[in-house]
């Protein structure tokens, strides 16, 4: 891995675990690197509280320090605002009666020592189909913009800058790839907990439901596009933070049974290497207690050097570039039909896929290969001919990546 990746993680590191950043000296040019890469994986503001203190910080460029410090604080002071505007909705929202369950977000961020430092872009919640309308009708009376997203929906204030998505399942129904996932999650309003954040109750998901999700979450954006480290900071977050919980034979043969036992303990593994994960409170499968003795054991392929590079390289939810985001027609196809994907598909998408940027198709998706003309005429004309080999390559080596941890043969 390079220096300066293995100095983003390192500094990464100290801020997840409160401590003072124990490696070596930073250039300049390699902090340049580094910021660039916490924007891309949103945590500018962790990477800032590890960097501010130090004398090579110190010492570097003092606009390039003054930008630092206040794109930090922006993202900070806009998570305050955003954190406080949701607790109310939420507050308002319970007295309504209507079961919500929060899941990610504000409950993740619960897990860390400097909560509004682990930003969110929006708020998620899931609600019962019969709650739909109900839901719709308060959060328009709140002042909220209603996206429409399909399967799920979403309410942005422009006062403070607060998005809530609205789910009623936990994975679209309509995909082939993760559909199927929801069948573990269909008792999640009757097992669902509370966890009370600034002295109000949440009502969640269990804790052994919502690391599960975490799993598929991460699965799910690891087939179309990628994840980020923060993702997998969540990971073990969670486990450290809940991990007692856990009934673990259940949760590694749940994985097992849907080839996602190897990916999670990749994971892991990163975790172990990277982040200063304590796995003290993981039970690992065959009843074994030490993340050492499992790998010894060979039973498993546990090697995360394919995967951290695919992860540093994705960025949160892997929108680091537009060829990796169009990857997702060939890593999905590759998933769905369990063989070899076409990487034609990459070029000639389906209907669903292009219904938003080229509307008429949601009336008439005959008019598919008109869109196919209208797209490639675009990148054309924009000199991205290459993008399109682009995206075919690294839709190859994602694919391999997927056989690799044995989610596809």
């Amino acid at each position: 891995m390079e220096k300066t990746n293995l100095e983003f993680l390192s500094l990464l590191k100290s801020s997840l675990k409160n401590e003072k950043y124990d490696g070596e000296k930073i250039d300049f040019e390699d902090l340049v690197y580094i910021y660039k890469m916490s924007e891309i994986h949103h945590v500018v503001p962790m990477i800032y509280n590890a960097v501010y203190n130090e004398d090579f910080f110190k010492e570097c460029d003092a606009n390039f320090q003054a930008m630092f410090k206040s794109s930090a604080f922006r993202y900070i002071f806009s998570q305050i605002q955003r954190t406080n505007h949701f607790l109310e909705v939420y507050k308002k929202l319970s007295e309504k009666n209507i079961k919500i369950l929060v899941f990610k977000g504000i409950i993740f961020r619960n897990m860390y020592n400097n909560p509004d430092d682990r930003i969110s872009s929006d708020e998620d919640i899931l609600i019962k189909k019969e709650d739909y309308e109900k839901v719709k009708e308060f959060f328009l009376s709140e002042g909220f913009e209603f996206i429409d997203k399909g399967e799920e929906c979403a309410y942005f204030s422009k006062s403070t800058g607060l998005c809530i998505e609205v789910s009623t399942s936990l994975f679209s129904h309509e995909s082939k790839a993760y559909g199927h996932l929801n069948k573990l999650f269909e008792d999640v309003f009757e097992k669902s907990i509370k966890i009370n954040i600034d002295k109000i109750d949440i009502l969640t998901l269990s804790h052994e439901q919502h690391l599960i999700y975490i799993v598929f979450h991460n699965m799910k954006h690891f087939l179309t596009g990628g994840f980020g480290i923060r993702q997998v900071a969540d990971f073990s977050k969670y486990i450290e933070t809940y991990g007692e919980y856990i009934n673990w034979e259940k949760f590694w043969s749940d994985l097992k049974d849907l080839n996602y036992d190897t990916f999670a303990l990749n994971l892991i593994e990163i975790s172990l290497k990277y982040l200063g994960f304590n796995d003290d409170k993981i039970t690992y499968p065959d009843n074994i207690t030490s993340f050492d003795e499992l790998k010894n054991s060979q039973k498993y392929y546990i090697n995360s050097e394919s995967l951290i590079n695919d992860i540093l390289d994705a960025g949160v939810f892997g929108a680091s570039t537009m060829d990796r985001k169009h990857t997702a027609l060939m890593t999905l196809d590759a998933v769905e039909d369990k063989k070899k994907s076409n990487r034609l598909k990459a070029v000639f998408p389906n209907v669903n896929y292009l219904k938003d940027n080229y509307t008429y198709l949601q009336k008439y998706p005959i008019l598919l290969p008109v869109a196919w003309g209208q797209r490639i005429l675009s990148y054309l004309k924009k000199n991205k001919t290459s993008s399109y080999i682009n995206t075919m390559e690294l839709g190859k080596q994602r694919i391999e990546l997927l056989k690799e941890y044995k989610i596809i043969k």
